[in-house]
């Protein structure tokens, strides 16, 4: 062994007896290179940020709060919006279809043979429902509500998920849940129908009656306040259809390819009707929950931003508090490189404790407010009468990857200040 490379191996024996206070204990078996280089950095980063008489672990812990705050917020948020954006997705699916087929000026003819090629034509289509559409007035004891009176296939009715199965009768209906709250209306009661559109041979308005068989709760507000399922015979026979239909609702495998089957349904059946998707019909409710969604994020990543500078803030205290411990360690031959990474071990480790703190109390208070219902909501405004949570887990993973990246960096400038520092200038005044 050289001259050069004993006196190396003499001062790393003496830097570890430094830290660990006694050099038969540094000697203890022959460790590895890189064994040694991962435990001596690490102790000496995680020894000064617990040591009592320092203000070290004041600095610390206010920075650990700040990182986890930041993180808990963010991801709070996001899963809020996407629970609520969930949420309001399910509910309208079960008054809506995934696709609709209309016709705007009339009827639709020959719906049975054009019904049954609907169903052929795509493997994603589950069910076609036809139906007749029309805006009325209910009455009851004297009060009146609009609306919209839909007529649909009895056999059918069970691709409308609010009725959960069930099917109306000839001359009965089920009623929004608001829709009945607002007229007093109760299963049994009779509820009369104003059609004020009437035909050029009709001048008079026309009025009928329907039973109450049920009410349903479709979970939006609008729809519960607005819609009565009656059956499709009924309808046609009492609102001027004859044997036409309105439109076709379809429900299809996965809702997100509407646009493409709808397109593809139109090709193979060369339908003369016009076609609205489920996102075409609600494309400015969504649109206005991403772009909350958007600000939100860029709101609350500013404020982990600034959780990071205050990462290295804490390490440029600790630099400056530490100067003639850096110098001492210098001088007994810790490179430059290690004494960085020493640093570099600090902001990780912020990083990483704030993240994971971040992220244990995100869940817990996910957890209550979807389970308990702590946010109530207008429904008149927001659809949903509670504020409903998502985690979804792929974002959590993103925002805690990116905090622990984030304070990585926020670390690099702390730790080459420490490496440049020279030994005399750090041991002048001791």
């Amino acid at each position: 062994m050289s001259k050069k490379v004993q006196i190396r191996g003499a001062r790393e024996g003496t830097t570890e007896a430094y830290l660990s206070g006694t050099s038969k204990e540094s000697r203890r078996g022959q460790r590895s290179r890189w064994a040694f280089f991962g435990m001596l950095e690490a102790k000496i980063a995680f020894g000064h940020m617990r040591h009592p008489a320092s203000f070290i672990p004041f600095t610390t812990r206010m920075t650990l709060f700040g990182l986890s705050i930041g993180v808990m917020a963010l991801i709070v948020v996001i899963s809020v919006m996407n629970g609520f954006e969930q949420e309001l997705k399910k509910n309208m699916m079960a008054t809506q279809s995934h696709i609709l087929f209309y016709r705007k000026d009339k009827g639709i003819e020959n719906w049975e043979k054009l019904k049954a090629e609907i169903k052929k034509s795509n493997s994603e289509v589950k069910g076609v429902l036809p139906i007749t559409y029309n805006e009325v007035l209910f009455v009851h004891e004297g009060r009146v509500q609009g609306g919209v009176l839909e007529g649909v296939e009895a056999t059918e009715s069970h691709w409308i998920p609010a009725l959960g199965g069930r099917q109306p009768s000839k001359d009965g209906c089920f009623v929004g849940q608001e829709l009945a709250r607002k007229l007093n209306l109760k299963p049994g009661d009779t509820v009369k129908v104003l059609l004020t559109q009437t035909t050029a041979n009709e001048a008079a308005p026309k009025i009928f009656s329907l039973k109450v068989l049920g009410v349903f709760d479709p979970g939006v507000y609008e729809y519960s306040l607005r819609y009565v399922y009656a059956d499709l015979a009924f309808t046609q026979k009492h609102l001027h259809w004859g044997n036409l239909v309105s439109a076709f609702k379809v429900q299809i495998q996965n809702p997100a390819l509407a646009k493409s089957v709808g397109r593809e349904i139109r090709a193979q059946v060369e339908l003369p009707l016009f076609m609205r998707t489920w996102m075409d019909m609600n494309r400015n409710i969504f649109e206005a929950i991403e772009l909350q969604k958007t600000v939100m994020a860029i709101i609350l990543i500013s404020i982990i931003a600034v959780a990071a500078f205050n990462v290295m803030s804490s390490l440029i205290m600790i630099v400056i508090e530490k100067t003639k411990e850096i110098a001492i360690l210098k001088s007994m031959g810790l490179t430059k490189r290690r004494i960085a990474n020493i640093f570099l071990l600090k902001g990780l480790y912020m990083g990483v404790l704030g993240t994971a703190i971040g992220i244990f109390l995100a869940v817990i208070v996910c957890f209550l407010i979807d389970r308990l219902h702590l946010i109530s909501l207008s429904p008149e405004v927001y659809y949903l009468s509670y504020l409903p949570v998502k985690i979804r887990w792929q974002e959590v993973l993103w925002i805690g990857g990116g905090m622990v990246i984030l304070s990585l960096l926020a670390s690099v400038l702390p730790s080459l200040r420490a490496a440049s520092s020279y030994p005399a200038e750090g041991l002048r005044y001791e």
